[in-house]
C-alpha cells in the first residue's frame, strides 16, 4: 500500500502556506504573498487562529471582531473595530449583532488570553445560532497588545 500525503487538498494548501511563510522571513518582497497565504489558511481551517493569521484577517479587512469579554473591559481597550458580544450578556447583545452581521460573516472571538474561556463560549453560542464561519484568536487581547497591533478604546 502506497501513501500518497500530498493527495488531500487541505495538506497541500497547508503546506504552500508553510513554504510561503518560510520564504517570506527570507524575502520581503513575498510579504504580500505570505499575507495572502495566510488569510486563505486562516478562512478554510475551523477552531482555533493563532497571532499571525488573526493579524492577516484584520490586516486584509475580510473577518469581523468579536471580544467576549465585559463590555466594561471592551470599552477600556479592545482590538480596533471589534464589537462587544460579551459572554455574560449575549443573550441581550446577539439580536443586534444579528442584524448588522449576515451569517455568512467571517467571525473572529477574542478574550483576554489563551486560558480565557470566553471567546470559546462566545464562538459556540455563535455557532448555535447559525453561524459557521467563526473562528478563534486564543491569543487574546494580551498577546494581539504585546505584539504592537492597534487597539483602541
Amino acid at each position: 500500500m502506497s501513501l500518497n500525503i500530498m493527495s488531500g487538498k487541505p495538506l497541500r494548501r497547508k503546506l504552500f502556506a508553510a513554504v510561503i511563510i518560510l520564504l517570506s522571513g527570507i524575502s520581503p518582497s513575498l510579504s504580500q504573498l505570505h499575507a495572502a497565504a495566510s488569510v486563505a489558511l486562516a478562512k478554510e481551517e475551523s477552531g482555533e487562529l493563532d497571532l499571525f493569521a488573526t493579524k492577516a484577517l484584520f490586516d486584509s479587512h475580510s473577518a469581523c471582531f468579536v471580544d467576549a469579554r465585559s463590555e466594561y473591559v471592551y470599552y477600556k481597550s479592545h482590538i480596533k473595530g471589534a464589537i462587544s458580544l460579551s459572554d455574560s450578556r449575549f443573550d441581550e447583545q446577539f439580536p443586534d449583532f444579528s442584524q448588522k452581521k449576515a451569517i455568512e460573516t467571517l467571525i473572529v472571538v477574542y478574550c483576554t488570553e489563551s486560558s480565557c474561556g470566553m471567546a470559546r463560549h462566545v464562538a459556540k453560542k455563535l455557532m448555535k445560532n447559525g453561524y459557521r464561519n467563526v473562528r478563534v484568536f486564543s491569543g487574546g487581547i494580551i498577546e494581539w497588545a504585546h505584539a504592537g497591533f492597534p487597539i483602541e478604546g
